[in-house]
């Protein structure tokens, strides 16, 4: 399906961005409403938009809170460090 100009199929959304993406999806919104061409695969690829940018988000998500947690770990890493180590017995 040509959207935009951009070749868009199932098998290439997670190629585009999230702001192309909901691009596409207002274009895909104003054909269906003005019913100009196959209104039914339109709707499936609106659809399948929507998951894509879904995914995408909590992708995006789930890497930043990594990040944090990395900025954070290195941050404290000598109290980590200090909490983490065996107690020793004796004099050695």
């Amino acid at each position: 399906m040509l959207i935009n100009g951009l070749e868009v199929n199932r098998d290439n959304l997670q190629n585009r961005s999230c702001g192309s993406l909901r691009n596409m999806q207002g274009t895909l919104v104003h054909n269906v409403g003005q019913d100009l061409g196959d209104t039914e695969e339109e709707k499936l690829m609106m659809k399948l938009i929507s998951i894509e940018i879904k995914r995408q988000v909590k992708v995006r998500n789930i890497n930043t809170a990594a990040e944090k947690k990395k900025r954070w770990t290195i941050k404290h890493w000598q109290t980590i460090k200090r909490q983490t180590e065996p107690l020793r017995s004796g004099g050695k």
